[in-house]
Parts: C-alpha cells; sequence; structure tokens
C-alpha cells in the first residue's frame, strides 16, 4: 500500500509503489539496519506529530500507519497509508523543517529510525549504499510529488 492510496478506494496502481531499495541484498539492509534504532509502536500510536523539529527518517519494517492532517475545527483528516517497505519522514529528514502530518500506526508496527548521525555513520561506512538510500529516498519523494500534482489537477477538473 502507498502514501497515497485513500481509505474505500482502490489501492494506487502498482507505478506509485514506493517500495524503499528494491533489489537490496540482505548484506544492504543489515548495514543500512545495523545504523538504525529499532522502535517499536502499539496500534494507535503516534509516530511523529506535526510540528516537531525532528531529523530521523523511519523505515516500516512492519505494520500499517496512516498520514493524517489537522483540517482545524473538523479534526484530522486520514489523507494515507504507508506500509512495510516504505518510509516517512524523508521531508524532514532533507530540510529539517517541522513534520508535515501525524503519523500514527493502525496496526502495532516496528520502524527502523535513521537518525542524521546515524546516516553520517553509514556513509562513513558504506558511501555506495548510503548514495544508493539518498537517490531512491529522492525517487519516492518525486513520485509522492507527482501523484499529489495528479491528484491536484483531478480535484481542479471537478
Amino acid at each position: 500500500m502507498s502514501f497515497f492510496d485513500y481509505p474505500n478506494e482502490p489501492p494506487a496502481s502498482p507505478r506509485h509503489v514506493e517500495q524503499l531499495l528494491p533489489g537490496a541484498s540482505d548484506e544492504d539492509w543489515a548495514t543500512l539496519l545495523k545504523h538504525t534504532r529499532y522502535r517499536f509502536f502499539g496500534a494507535g500510536d503516534a509516530v511523529v506529530a506535526a510540528g516537531e523539529h525532528d531529523r530521523s527518517l523511519y523505515l516500516i519494517l512492519d505494520g500499517l500507519l496512516e498520514v493524517l492532517v489537522d483540517r482545524g475545527r473538523r479534526g484530522h483528516q486520514r489523507i494515507g497509508l504507508v506500509g512495510a517497505g516504505s518510509v516517512i519522514g524523508e521531508l524532514s529528514f532533507f530540510d529539517g523543517g517541522a513534520r508535515s502530518a501525524l503519523v500514527r500506526t493502525v496496526t502495532p508496527a516496528g520502524l527502523a529510525e535513521l537518525s542524521p548521525t546515524g546516516f553520517e555513520a553509514l556513509a562513513a561506512a558504506s558511501p555506495g549504499l548510503a548514495r544508493h538510500l539518498l537517490f531512491d529516498l529522492g525517487r519516492i519523494l518525486a513520485q509522492r510529488l507527482r501523484t499529489a500534482q495528479q491528484d491536484a489537477s483531478i480535484a481542479g477538473a471537478h
């Protein structure tokens, strides 16, 4: 399931699948995960909150998370679901800005937290893998941006 899958709608087409590091070897994953901190969250737990200033990137190892935006008096609105194999927190990881959404678990979930310090250690230990990770995060960001633009274009046509 991708970031742009919405409730009561069919999943996004395969071109929107956001698998992080597809084709990476078990050795690559072991190297990457060695530089992360494992985090477990129960169902309903907040992983990140809108407005927080935290640059960690989260790799979703298992579970399902929902992405919510604050609509003021109307409360929070779910804008997407993210599952195992994807990533959250990439915007703040890159730009250091505040978190843009509340992300909380729908089911119990295991995540690998990659802090900026962890990424620096990864880059020193395995520069090729770190470069691959950065390009893949860029690909996921580009997919999310293109999908958001398409959704906005469709919404504007109605």
